[in-house]
């Protein structure tokens, strides 16, 4: 496993405890909550930048970092859900896409042999979401709009790698 992937495997530790400390609802625990999101979004940032800058781009580091963004992704919504007053209906709209694009993934994995890697659409939306969970703790009504552009943006990025995989499927099939 290449440092990049070990970087990513942080925020697999980093989403529970983000999503205890929003959870308790009390201002230590969100205070930590932030802290600790801010660690996952330099994590997020680093493994990107380690993984090109030392030429250690991997199937399995395709995998890893947006698996890791969207569990910490939903740790921080089930959290403030749970105990910040954030709108269910949203966690579970998030919920739903994230399982329609990850069976999309295992079965382009399982057809194809590859992922079609992150492009600026999901990414742009991924820092949305972690932009979004600090403006809700500042305001709810801004915080939420921010959440929810950066979910539309994410559905916006499921439309693009699904042309993605078009083009995907066009190629092997003139293969």
């Amino acid at each position: 496993m290449t440092l990049a992937s070990w970087i990513s495997s942080i925020r697999f530790i980093l989403a529970p405890l983000i999503h205890w400390n929003l959870s308790s609802g009390d201002q230590a625990g969100l205070i930590w909550a932030l802290v600790l999101l801010l660690l996952a979004g330099l994590t997020d940032v680093l493994d990107g930048w380690v993984a090109r800058s030392r030429n250690e781009v991997t199937e399995l580091g395709k995998l890893l970092d947006p698996l890791a963004d969207k569990l910490t992704i939903l740790a921080m919504l089930t959290g403030l859900a749970r105990s910040w007053e954030f709108p269910w209906w949203l966690v579970f709209a998030y919920v739903g896409k994230e399982i329609l694009q990850v069976t999309a993934g295992a079965y382009l994995l399982k057809s194809f042999g590859q992922l079609i890697p992150a492009n600026r659409w999901g990414k742009n939306a991924t820092v949305g979401f972690f932009c979004g969970f600090g403006l809700y703790l500042l305001n709810h009504l801004v915080g939420t709009l921010m959440i929810g552009a950066a979910f539309s943006l994410s559905v916006y990025a499921l439309y693009t790698y699904y042309l993605a995989y078009l083009k995907l499927k066009q190629s092997k099939q003139r293969q």
